[in-house]
């Protein structure tokens, strides 16, 4: 294989199109969370209220501030409307509704308002790598798997067709992988700059663990952290932070070029900045963030790790003649991402269904979806739609609403409305002729 072959591959072989969309959840999700952290806006707000002479823009706001003279300061009001921005278009890059937009708008306004804060004498944003990788996943189909677009595509794919096909796991793009990869160098570029600049400036002294204890001290003076000054104590502890660190950061990029040892250095980054927060009150989770561009090493290592499922499949029955239970079924099959449910359609395979849920007829299953566990348990309604939302992680955010108090009783009667109001269409390839709704 020549050169050319091997980099065309490592950058442009076909990648799970979900693997970019865990990338941008990630991403997206970290820093929405530190844009709008309690504290986060007082804070910027803060800032605007400091003497001008403080003031020196980084050239990133000089450009986005342009409008309004170079170098010009942001006041208090477009400060509080960029927060705002951030919040909604965050929201929306998010769960993936116009995410081209969504995920534009929020790349601007989080990066107006990072400038912002360190333009004020401090440089430490390590916001800025996941920020260019926002800026990258506006040109990539990130949208693709996991989002609102996504289901709203598939659910107009499933009503012209007039009938749902499930489509399964697994789609891939060369337009997947290339983001990835940025997005891993990005990071060990990060990583081994660091590590070198620490060989630079304090050579091999950086490895006797004064350093470390220093760092210690005064974080725990500076932040009142009683654990971190009594640990400070530890002589040895400052040399193992120290020897941990600079390996860490020295030989990620192994992590790159050969992917299989990347759980390991998974386990160790989380481990550090987990650790460097609880200690020293700095947060660098938005590198965690990033490792999710390695979601197909971390996935091969669970699949080699943890003993498999087998074929632990929800089988959900459904009405193949009402649309609304058509699109549905294209939204789970959006959502389901392990492959774990399977779908029956009533209509068009009665004696499968029947099979399924024996002893209940075929116009008692048309009233309500039913699901059928791995063990054989049968549950149909909202029952069903509980069980389906215990096993797909983004609808995980529903089931305290599902299982609160007089959540079934009410459940049961919100879905029997449904149900009762719901049309069926006979259908016939792109053909459908609505003619009523369901008795129940």
């Amino acid at each position: 294989m020549t050169l050319r072959e091997r980099l065309d591959r490592h950058w442009f072989a076909p990648a799970h199109l979900r693997d970019l969309a865990h990338l941008r959840i990630a991403l997206v999700a970290m820093l929405l969370a530190g844009a709008l952290w309690p504290g986060a806006l007082d804070h910027q707000l803060r800032l605007t209220a400091l003497p001008g002479e403080w003031f020196t823009a980084l050239p990133a706001l000089k450009v986005m501030m342009a409008p309004f003279g170079w170098g010009a300061r942001p006041g208090a009001a477009l400060v509080t409307a960029m927060w705002i921005l951030c919040g909604i278009a965050g929201v929306g890059a998010l769960v993936g509704a116009h995410t081209r937009v969504s995920l534009a708008l929020f790349a601007a306004a989080n990066t107006f308002l990072v400038a912002h804060a360190f333009s004020y004498g401090t440089l430490q944003h390590s916001q800025a790598t996941a920020m260019i990788m926002v800026w990258v996943l506006v040109l990539t189909p990130c949208a693709a798997e996991l989002s609102v677009d996504a289901m709203r595509a598939r659910a107009e794919q499933t009503r012209s067709a007039g009938h749902f096909v499930p489509r399964g796991i697994g789609a891939t793009s060369r337009d997947a992988r290339w983001p990835l990869r940025l997005a891993q160098w990005l990071l060990v570029c990060v990583y081994l700059s660091a590590g070198v600049s620490k060989l630079a400036v304090g050579k091999s002294a950086w490895l006797n663990g004064y350093t470390m204890t220093m760092y210690f001290l005064v974080d725990g003076f500076g932040r009142e952290l009683p654990f971190t000054l009594a640990i400070a104590h530890l002589h040895w502890l400052g040399v193992l932070s120290a020897v941990v660190t600079l390996v860490f950061e020295l030989t990620f990029v192994v992590g790159v070029l050969w992917p299989r040892t990347f759980p390991v250095y998974a386990a160790v980054g989380t481990a550090l900045h987990t650790g460097i927060y609880l200690l020293m009150r700095a947060s660098f989770f938005q590198f965690i963030a990033m490792y999710a561009a390695w979601s197909e090493p971390l996935r091969d290592a669970r699949l080699r790790w943890l003993p498999r499922a087998g074929d632990r499949v929800w089988t959900i029955v459904y009405d193949g003649y009402c649309p609304l239970c058509m699109r549905t079924m294209s939204q789970l099959d959006v959502l389901d991402g392990a492959g774990r449910m399977r779908y029956v359609d009533l209509e068009r395979n009665a004696q499968a269904a029947q099979a399924l849920v024996p002893g209940v007829s075929v116009d008692a299953l048309r009233e309500e979806m039913t699901v059928v566990t791995p063990s054989g348990r049968p549950l149909r309604g909202f029952f069903a739609f509980r069980e389906i939302a215990r096993q797909l992680p983004t609808l995980w955010i529903l089931l305290p609403a599902m299982y609160a108090p007089g959540a079934e009783t009410i459940g049961t009667r919100v879905y029997a409305w449904v149900a009762a109001r719901r049309a069926r269409a006979m259908c016939d390839g792109g053909r459908c002729v609505v003619h009523g709704v369901t008795g129940g």
